[in-house]
């Protein structure tokens, strides 16, 4: 209430603000105090400071509170209250917000617009869209839509951009956000026509500042032109902006122009290009990308194989087996074939005894992705015969994918004599084999002196899924050490809800912060609950403050949607 000292007001807004935050022990005290002096103060500027510290709080009790303030007689003070809600970041305000876009004085809707915006709810999409016909409110409402970035914000922005509106470069902007954030959404046709002509203008502007909108843009254009001005700027400072660009052009235009482009490229540039391009469709540009694969640079390397098991394997497929058969090739074109469908997977088998370690290997982690119980016994054959070290590993790996029984029966040997990184890779294998037959011995790997073996043997029960391995998993829960009990409530959470939940919640009373952590996380990735009780004396109490933290989250993960008259 210091009207002589600004500086101090604002301290104390700030101050209060903090010690107003759900997690403090002031809380409520200071809540109540704010809610008094944002309703019931006669000075106005007092109610204007209330409002902000309440939305500055963070504090979902201070929503209803900002909401009755909303229709306030003095403008500043709705205002304010309409920014506190956005700052607040809690969704129930969304039809109050809606409320004062439709009925509030000028102001007022400006800050019920931008919070409605902060709020990233689609639910506030028909009162943006009304919004947007306003001339005094269209550039917060495009700003608004961008926010939220639904796919559905879309028309809204349409006028905006075909009319020559002043508001144009807004909202061509909004759109290029709202596409940015859905790159599972084709740019509409409407906004592909009404940027036709516009490449100089938007390359311009990008060059100009990186602006990363105007990079969009140009890709959405989807012009050959486009795609060569930003091929060129793989090479500027804005390489990550014009990579946006290109991801945003049509497929067909991608593939002519940057395929076209890859063998001149310098490497890095070349490694870019490979990373931006749609899956290959055509013959032409799926051999200009196979003959990348005897490219020395492990970055490029890399994204010529995951390129490629992107592409149309008809296609691709007789172009790698010719590869089998050149030296300099061959070993990055059993790669790709081993990220192939399981239906393409088979002739990797073939290559488990070819003279090259390296094939073998890179055949096997083919393996490890796709193998079936139809090539089961060819892979067991070749790991009895594997001297290689890695390539073991990596049969071990495709063993375990490979599944069943008969697998089990393969790979529990190996863990009486196995030197300790094999073993660690069996206990994994075993796991994925889906097998009854795997869970004994796992559990009798739990016994293991070595933590790394236990973990593995934990992490692998948790993926057996098999609900008997709770009460073993359990009792680790009271390990003395650590990380052992934290791995353990992990691998709790891919077991039945019912036979883990009852040893989580114990766990949440262990002494090690890690461990009740990984609890309450568990908690909340298996749906529990039942544990809503104690993840809120989590939150409240808990004497670490990431644990608080983990648990207010999950209680809003538990109790999201069930609450629906405003409680949450």
């Amino acid at each position: 209430r210091d009207p002589a000292r600004p500086e101090r007001r604002n301290a104390a807004r700030s101050a209060l603000a903090w010690l107003a935050a759900e997690e403090t022990p002031s809380a409520g005290l200071v809540l109540d105090t704010l809610l008094t002096l944002a309703t019931d103060e006669r000075d106005t500027d007092v109610r204007v400071l209330a409002a902000s510290a309440l939305g500055e709080s963070r504090n979902p009790e201070a929503r209803q509170a900002l909401e009755r303030a909303l229709v306030d007689p003095e403008p500043n003070v709705a205002a304010a209250a309409a920014d506190g809600l956005g700052v607040l970041g809690d969704a129930r305000a969304v039809e109050a917000l809606t409320s004062a876009v439709e009925r509030a004085s000028f102001w007022v809707q400006v800050a019920a617009v931008v919070s409605l915006g902060r709020l990233r709810d689609p639910r506030a999409l028909p009162a943006l869209t009304r919004a947007s016909t306003n001339p005094l409110l269209s550039a917060a409402a495009a700003a608004a839509l961008a926010d939220i970035a639904d796919p559905a914000g879309m028309p809204a922005l349409r006028p905006l951009i075909e009319r020559g509106n002043p508001v144009r470069v807004t909202a061509l902007a909004a759109a290029a956000r709202i596409l940015a954030a859905n790159p599972e959404v084709s740019p509409p046709e409407w906004l592909r026509e009404s940027l036709q002509g516009e490449e100089a203008e938007l390359d311009a502007r990008f060059r100009e500042s990186g602006d990363g909108a105007a990079a969009h843009l140009l890709g959405i254009t989807g012009s050959e032109e486009a795609a060569a001005l930003l091929a060129d700027a793989l090479s500027s400072p804005y390489a990550a902006e014009a990579t946006a660009g290109l991801v945003a052009l049509p497929p067909e235009v991608a593939s002519t122009v940057l395929t076209e482009r890859i063998m001149d490229a310098p490497s890095e540039i070349r490694t870019a290009i490979l990373t931006v391009l749609p899956p290959l469709r055509d013959a032409e540009a799926v051999a200009r990308v196979v003959s990348c694969l005897s490219e020395p640079d492990a970055e490029t390397q890399a994204a010529v194989v995951e390129l490629l098991a992107r592409s149309d394997e008809q296609i691709l497929m007789p172009q790698l087996l010719r590869a089998l058969n050149d030296p300099s090739l061959r070993g990055v074109a059993v790669r790709v074939m081993g990220r192939l469908s399981d239906a393409r997977c088979a002739p990797l088998a073939s290559l488990l005894t070819d003279p090259d370690a390296n094939v073998r290997k890179a055949a096997a982690e083919g393996l490890s992705r796709c193998a079936t119980m139809d090539i089961r016994e060819q892979i067991a054959v070749a790991l009895r015969k594997e001297p290689d070290r890695a390539a073991q590993h990596a049969l071990v790996s495709a063993l375990g994918t490979a599944g069943g029984e008969d697998a089990v029966r393969e790979l529990v040997p190996l863990l009486e004599y196995a030197e300790p990184s094999l073993r660690f890779a069996v206990l994994q294998a075993l796991g994925r084999t889906g097998s009854e037959a795997a869970l004994p011995p796992l559990i009798e790997a739990l016994g293991d002196p070595t933590p790394e073996i236990q973990a593995a043997a934990l992490h692998a029960l948790g993926e057996l899924g098999d609900p008997r391995a709770a009460a073993p998993l359990a009792e680790r829960l009271t390990d003395s050490d650590r990380d052992i009990r934290r791995t353990a409530a992990f691998a709790l959470r891919d077991l039945a809800p019912s036979a883990a939940t009852e040893h989580l919640l114990r766990a949440l009373d262990d002494p090690a912060w890690s461990v009740r952590s990984a609890a309450v996380r568990t908690l909340a990735i298996i749906g529990a609950r039942e544990a809503v009780p104690r993840l809120r004396e989590l939150a409240a109490s808990d004497a670490d403050p990431l644990v608080r933290s983990t648990a207010a989250a999950a209680l809003r993960e538990l109790t999201a949607g069930t609450d629906a008259g405003g409680g949450g």
